[in-house]
């Protein structure tokens, strides 16, 4: 009887590890809103504030008139460590042409700090805790997986979620055609 109670545990576990694994796989896809698609998330920039590492309140509205990435990270996530030397490359190369990366961590502010100054990080960085978990479902990630992503354009219209991190020629192809001369 044991064994058979083993066996049906490991068939649940092994069919949950593929759900998870075919949904992930599904969200990790960015998403460009398609016409006539039903839209259950926000269109449009949602407003929030959050402290700075300089611990000044910063209002997201402060970069309307730009293309937005909205990056949500944290310094304990693999992935969203992988892809900050891309935002940071991208924040270099495409700065003076109207893009502004924002980083919005979940986690604690001294370790953003001391993650962000050993990494150059050359764009804005805000942090919280449970006020980013509202503001990332706000923009659809009602999961809260990080890395999470949300490009908006100047004015103020969601162009594109991603769950997962961003490859360079993914964000590259992206950004082409929304930026001059990107």
């Amino acid at each position: 009887m044991k064994a058979r109670q083993i066996i049906l545990v490991g068939v649940v576990a092994a069919i949950a590890l593929a759900s998870g694994f075919f949904l992930a796989q599904s969200l990790n896809k960015p998403s460009l809103p398609q016409p006539g698609q039903a839209a259950a998330m926000p269109k449009e920039l949602v407003e929030f504030s959050l402290p700075d590492l300089n611990d000044k309140a910063r209002n997201i509205s402060e970069w309307r008139g730009k293309l937005m990435i909205i990056n949500f990270w944290a310094t304990w996530c693999p992935p969203c460590r992988d892809e900050i030397p891309l935002f940071i490359s991208m924040q270099e190369k495409y700065g003076g042409k109207g893009l502004q990366i924002i980083g919005v961590a979940i986690d604690k502010k001294q370790d953003v700090e001391n993650y962000a100054d050993f990494n150059f990080i050359n764009y804005p960085v805000l942090v919280g805790q449970e006020e980013v978990l509202a503001i990332m479902k706000q923009y659809g990630n009602r999961l809260g997986t990080l890395p999470y992503s949300v490009i908006i354009d100047p004015q103020g219209q969601v162009l594109s979620r991603k769950v997962g991190a961003y490859k360079r020629p993914e964000l590259e192809a992206m950004l082409g055609g929304l930026l001059p001369e990107a």
